[in-house]
């Protein structure tokens, strides 16, 4: 498995963090909600929005790692919900996996890594469908 830091003055919206496992490559987004009140909203600036938008229409392989310090959780969700996670007016989105302090990081590895590979099947099947 290997990691990336991605600086932000590489491009407009492009997520803080790449990864790549055999599984497949994904982007993660990590943000961090100072106050006590938990709230997704306003924490992705509209080239962040867009990027992920754009991207998760074609392969679904982005994700936001939102971090709580006041409830001590840290929340995975799936870049395809990036619209109402940042829409004041939108229900509220589950997240795909929840992690309290101190987290155990390779629950989220393999949470990835288990969408990613029913991604590719779900692709394969889609090709040798065509």
């Amino acid at each position: 498995m290997t990691w990336t830091r991605v600086e932000a003055r590489v491009g407009a919206g492009l997520p803080d963090i790449n990864g790549a496992m055999k599984s497949g490559e994904f982007w993660i987004e990590s943000k961090v909600i100072s106050t006590k009140k938990f709230s997704t909203v306003g924490l992705w600036r509209p080239s962040q929005v867009a990027w992920q938008f754009s991207r998760s229409k074609t392969f679904p392989n982005v994700w936001n790692l939102v971090s709580h310090p006041a409830s001590e959780k840290l929340c995975l969700y799936s870049g395809t919900h990036i619209l109402d996670l940042n829409d004041p007016d939108a229900p509220l989105v589950d997240p795909c996996l929840v992690m309290t302090y101190p987290v155990n990081w390779n629950a989220m590895i393999e949470y990835i890594s288990g969408s990613l590979i029913k991604m590719n099947i779900s692709m394969d099947y889609e090709r040798a469908n065509v």
